[in-house]
C-alpha cells in the first residue's frame, strides 16, 4: 500500500435514511464525495451511463463528487441506510486507495458503530462537532483502505501476511489460533511454521508483543489504569494482562 496522505476538509452532512420499496431518488452532479452503509434491504445505483450496481445490507457505497445515478430502493421492503457526504484531500489520493464503487466489510458491526455515530455528531450542536465529524469520516475511510488491501494480501496467498496484518489491526480483540488460521485459510499448525519462517516468531508471540507496545504507551501517558490499558490492549484481564507485561519488558506494569 501506499504511504500516501489524505485528509478530511469537510462533512456536509451525515444522515440515517429508510426508503419503502419501489422508491428511487435522481441524483445529478454529486457536490461532494458520499459514503452509504447500507443497514437493510438493498440499493440499486444505475448510472448515468447505463451501468448498474446492487449492494445488499453490509455493504458501503462509495460515491464520487460529480457522480449522476438514480438510486433505488431494491426490493419490496424497502431499505434502510446511513449517508454521508464529504471533500477531501487530495483528490487524487482518494481515487487511487479507495474501491470502486462498493466496499464490504468483514466488520459490519465496527463500520455501523461508526456510521451511527457520525450521524448522532451530526445531529447534535455540540463543541468541535465539525471537528469530530472530519475524524469520524477520516477514521472511516482508512478503515476501508486498510480493510480493501488486507484483502489483496489474502488474494496474493501469504498467510504469514494476512495473519500478519490481521493482528496489526485487530490486537485489541481477543484472536485465537483459530481465528488467524481462518483469515490466513490454512491450518493453525501450518501457519504457525510459516509465520515463524518468515517473521521469526509465532503469531502468538507477535500479538503479545504488539499488545505490550501499546500498553507501554499508553502506561509513559499517565492517562490510563492499568485495568483500562489491559482492556485497550486486548487482554482478558489485569493479572494476565501484568504477567505478559513482565515476561516481555522485565518490568511489573505498576512499576514501569
Amino acid at each position: 500500500m501506499n504511504n500516501a496522505d489524505f485528509t478530511v476538509t469537510s462533512v456536509a452532512f451525515a444522515y440515517y435514511k429508510e426508503m419503502a420499496g419501489g422508491n428511487f431518488l435522481n441524483i445529478k452532479n454529486r457536490r461532494h464525495n458520499g459514503l452509504t452503509l447500507v443497514l437493510s434491504g438493498n440499493l440499486r445505483l444505475t448510472y448515468a451511463g447505463g451501468n448498474a450496481i446492487t449492494a445488499e445490507a453490509g455493504s458501503i457505497i462509495l460515491q464520487k463528487a460529480g457522480d449522476s445515478y438514480r438510486l433505488d430502493a431494491a426490493g419490496k421492503f424497502g431499505t434502510e441506510y446511513i449517508v454521508i457526504s464529504y471533500s477531501a484531500e487530495p483528490e487524487s489520493i482518494i481515487a487511487e486507495l479507495l474501491p470502486e464503487h462498493i466496499f464490504r466489510s468483514m466488520h459490519f458491526r465496527r463500520f455501523r458503530d461508526a456510521f451511527e455515530e457520525a450521524a448522532r455528531v451530526n445531529a447534535s450542536s455540540g463543541i468541535c462537532q465539525a471537528s469530530l465529524l472530519k475524524a469520524l469520516v477520516q477514521e472511516i475511510l482508512c478503515s476501508i483502505i486498510r480493510e480493501s488491501y488486507h484483502g489483496s494480501i489474502m488474494k496474493a496467498d501469504d498467510p504469514a501476511a494476512s495473519a500478519k496484518y490481521y493482528i496489526d489491526e485487530y490486537f485489541d480483540r481477543s484472536i485465537s489460533a483459530e481465528d488467524l488460521a481462518a483469515v490466513s485459510r490454512v491450518c493453525a499448525s501450518h501457519l504457525r511454521a510459516v509465520f515463524k519462517q518468515t517473521y521469526g516468531e509465532t503469531p502468538n508471540h507477535y500479538l503479545n508483543r504488539v499488545r505490550i507496545e501499546h500498553a507501554k504507551g499508553m502506561i509513559a501517558s499517565g492517562m490510563f489504569t492499568l485495568d483500562e490499558v489491559a482492556e485497550s490492549c486486548g487482554f482478558r484481564n489485569v493479572y494476565y494482562f501484568s504477567r505478559v507485561f513482565k515476561e516481555y519488558t522485565g518490568t511489573p506494569p505498576g512499576k514501569y
